[in-house]
């Protein structure tokens, strides 16, 4: 009964943690998403889904890669930052799908066209912040743990 219980209340808490995760997207200055569904992981079908959320613009207004608020030289508070953004974005949704076995993953943000990467990355691939890189590494990662490791992503290999 013991061992039920507990079974239960990690089976809970490891679905809250992965509720409350961030989606990350391809921009290093921008904000990250909340992933909102996980499945399929390490699966030729994984999909990951994530919105943006009021406590996404606002840890990236608090940020201020663009400085846009007071606090870094422009005009706008993180109030009203979280506003203006919550306006324009506020209804955003992404998604992400791979398929571990071939180590292909695609991204679809809300607007614009979808980003489609294979891994393992060439040797000379760009994988600085501007080549939006970072974000789809650690989708992948987040969707095939156990390719990405193959691939040698995983931050302690």
């Amino acid at each position: 009964m013991r061992t039920s219980l507990l079974s239960i209340a990690l089976c809970t808490f490891g679905l809250s943690a992965a509720q409350a995760a961030d989606f990350p997207l391809a921009s290093c200055a921008g904000w990250n998403g909340t992933l909102v569904s996980k499945t399929g992981i390490d699966s030729s079908t994984a999909v990951m889904e994530g919105k943006v959320t009021r406590a996404d613009f606002q840890e990236y207004c608090k940020r201020d890669p663009g400085w846009e608020t007071t606090a870094h030289g422009g005009k706008l508070t993180v109030k009203q930052c979280v506003a203006t953004y919550t306006k324009a974005n506020g209804k955003d949704t992404y998604r992400s799908t791979a398929n571990c076995i071939e180590g292909t993953l695609s991204f679809v943000p809300p607007r614009g066209e979808p980003l489609r990467v294979t891994f393992p990355l060439p040797e000379d691939a760009d994988v600085s912040c501007a080549s939006g890189m970072p974000p789809l590494i650690k989708q992948f990662k987040l969707l095939c743990p156990q390719a990405a490791r193959e691939f040698h992503l995983m931050d302690n290999e």
